[in-house]
This record gives C-alpha cells, sequence and structure tokens, in this order.
C-alpha cells in the first residue's frame, strides 16, 4: 500500500472512530428506560456501567446496552491512535513526538474507560477515572499540538488549537459545580470527537481533489 492510501486511511480511521463514538452513545442512550438518560446531568460514562442501580454518590443508573458503549469508547481510542501514527508525516516537526505521545494516551485512556467502569468506589483515584483523564487531556493536547504543527494553515491551525484549549478549560471546570455535569464534560470530550471528525473529512476531501487534479493532467 504506498503512502497517499495509507494517509488516505488515517483519515478514515479519524472519522469513523468519532462517528461510531457518537453513534454508540445515542445508541446506548436510548436503551435508558428507568431513569431516562439526560445528556445534560448524565456522565459519558454511566452508559458504560454494567450493573443497575445507584451508584457511590447516589445517582440512579440502568444501562441495558452497556456493552454498546464500551465499544464505541475502545474502538474510538484505537482508531484515533492508528490515524495519528498513519498521518504523522502531515505532523512534522519538533511537535509530532507531542502529537503521537498524546495521541497514543488518548487512545490507552479510551481503552481504560472501556475495562474499568464508574460508579463503584466512593474515595480515592479508580482506574476508570486514570482512563477519563488520559483520554481528554491526550486528545485536547493532541488537538493542541496539531494545530500549532499547522499553523501555516490558519483556519485550521487555529480552529484546532482554539478547541483544544476549550476542551482543557471545560475539563478543569467539570468539578466546580457550577455547570450541569453532562454537558460540561462534553464541553471536555467534544471538541475531540468533532476535530477527528471534520480533520479526516478535510484530509480525505484533499486527497480526492489531488487525484482528481492529477487525472485531469
Amino acid at each position: 500500500m504506498n503512502n497517499s492510501r495509507l494517509k488516505m486511511l488515517g483519515a478514515g480511521c479519524f472519522s469513523l472512530g468519532g462517528l461510531q463514538y457518537l453513534l454508540a452513545e445515542k445508541i446506548t442512550a436510548l436503551g435508558w428506560q428507568a431513569p431516562v438518560y439526560r445528556y445534560s446531568q448524565n456522565y459519558i460514562s454511566d452508559l458504560g456501567i454494567a450493573l443497575c442501580g445507584a451508584t457511590a454518590d447516589g445517582r440512579e443508573i440502568c444501562s441495558p446496552l452497556h456493552a454498546v458503549m464500551n465499544l464505541g469508547f475502545a474502538i474510538e481510542g484505537v482508531l484515533f491512535f492508528i490515524a495519528c501514527w498513519l498521518l504523522r508525516s502531515l505532523f512534522s516537526g519538533a511537535l509530532r513526538g507531542v502529537f503521537l505521545a498524546t495521541g497514543l494516551i488518548h487512545a490507552v485512556g479510551g481503552v481504560m474507560i472501556a475495562l474499568f467502569h464508574s460508579g463503584g468506589a466512593s474515595s480515592g483515584i479508580t482506574l476508570h477515572q486514570v482512563g477519563a483523564v488520559m483520554a481528554i487531556a491526550g486528545g485536547n493536547l493532541c488537538l493542541i499540538s496539531a494545530g500549532w504543527i499547522l499553523r501555516h494553515r490558519r483556519i485550521y491551525g487555529s480552529l484546532s488549537l482554539l478547541a483544544g484549549i476549550f476542551g482543557l478549560v471545560s475539563m478543569a471546570l467539570i468539578n466546580s459545580g457550577y455547570f450541569p455535569i453532562g454537558l460540561i464534560e462534553r464541553a471536555s470530550v467534544y471538541p475531540i470527537t468533532c476535530w477527528q471528525i471534520l480533520t479526516g473529512f478535510y484530509l480525505l476531501a484533499g486527497f480526492y481533489m489531488r487525484t482528481e487534479l492529477g487525472r485531469g493532467n
């Protein structure tokens, strides 16, 4: 497989990873009956908890399709890093190592979220919490590094930087109590998801245009 095809595959992995994540989230949320899942009030991780009942902090949860969400977490993480690796030549320069490292941290965090569910211990740091920090912080830092590397593409670079910074600020505010928990958590996660989907489509469109121009010549 030539280099161009590998890059197209990487771009596809970015978009596919984000799209299947959103689809898994929606399908799993619709599976809730009692209580009803609320995007603004429930943690994303509530969707992946295998048992029904009250969590350690007193929230009632029941996610019959928890396996769908956990698979979505894991697939997104794996595809994200595959995309970073296959597209590494596009994100060259001094920060390429940071781009790859933070992409890997995000991926490992996603897999950890899938394997270790929330709602367990009421005190202490859990493996799920470690995974969540890795996934959210790693993903947003990956966006920032990508934006800085491609800052010469002013619109793309600026939007990538702003999305990553917005995600990190939102992450810092998750436990502030100022915002509905589901809303502020999604404000820290969705910049990553939207960025990977749009980056994938942006790159695929560029590859397609170059291919068509090449045929025209």
